[in-house]
């Protein structure tokens, strides 16, 4: 298992995780959390009954979360399908979402008492989710003016090939000054930095540059991490953020 933590101070406990096997959801509605959780869970000093995972869709939904949503996707079913993003402003909740080469953002207003976490692929990034996301925190008592933002572990821009349908895509949602830092284009093949792509989302939505920070490896290039384009199929990462 290789856990990096990317905050840990006296307001919050963030990190990435490849688990043991990598294993975050169960066969059945009825099953117990998995080896991971419960390892996971123990080393965070909380339990799975205080862990909230949504069910994703690659969309661009975010939702705000309470203790009522405790064990949701972990220990028992709840309403968060379709979810790629989770807000709260309760301490001892742990936000999760599971990764293999998109784009943990861990989001964080320290005056407001108010984190998110969003689970970024192609679609969040040239979408909304980012946005919704941050709409959920300002309706918390958040600012954008005041939120950090930490861009963790995912695929980089030169192992992530793309076809041109996603070029014209982003081609669509950013003008071509932008366009160009996000993509790189090779023989006419396209590569997409997703990390560029959220950095520019964020800044349009207020949060200042210097508080914006890239922590993140390739997954794709490390083997520490599970990748989905490297090739593993049924394993993945997982992010977490938790206030304390």
């Amino acid at each position: 298992m290789r856990r990096d933590i990317f905050v840990d101070d006296s307001f919050a406990l963030g990190g990435f995780t490849s688990g043991r096997e990598g294993i975050w959801t169960r066969d059945s509605a009825d099953m117990p959390a998995t080896t991971d959780y419960m390892e996971l869970s123990a080393a965070l000093g909380t339990s799975p009954e205080r862990m909230v995972r949504p069910y994703q869709a690659n969309g661009q939904r975010a939702a705000i979360v309470e203790p009522r949503h405790g064990g949701s996707g972990i220990i028992k079913d709840n309403e968060l399908t379709k979810t790629d993003g989770l807000v709260t402003a309760h301490r001892g909740l742990v936000l999760t979402v599971i990764a293999a080469d998109c784009a943990p953002v861990y989001l964080m207003d320290r005056e407001a008492g108010v984190i998110g976490l969003m689970h970024c692929g192609r679609q969040a990034a040239a979408g909304e989710l980012l946005r919704n996301g941050v709409d959920c925190m300002v309706s918390l008592g958040a600012s954008a003016e005041r939120i950090g933002m930490i861009i963790g572990h995912h695929i980089c821009r030169d192992c992530y090939e793309v076809g041109e349908e996603v070029y014209r895509e982003f081609a669509d949602c950013f003008p071509p000054g932008q366009l160009m830092e996000i993509f790189a284009v090779k023989d006419g093949r396209y590569f997409l930095s997703l990390s560029q792509a959220l950095i520019f989302k964020a800044l349009e939505l207020g949060i200042p540059g210097e508080n914006i920070s890239l922590r993140g490896e390739c997954t794709c290039h490390c083997t520490d991490f599970f990748s989905y384009r490297r090739g593993d199929r049924g394993k993945q990462d997982l992010a977490y953020l938790m206030m304390k």
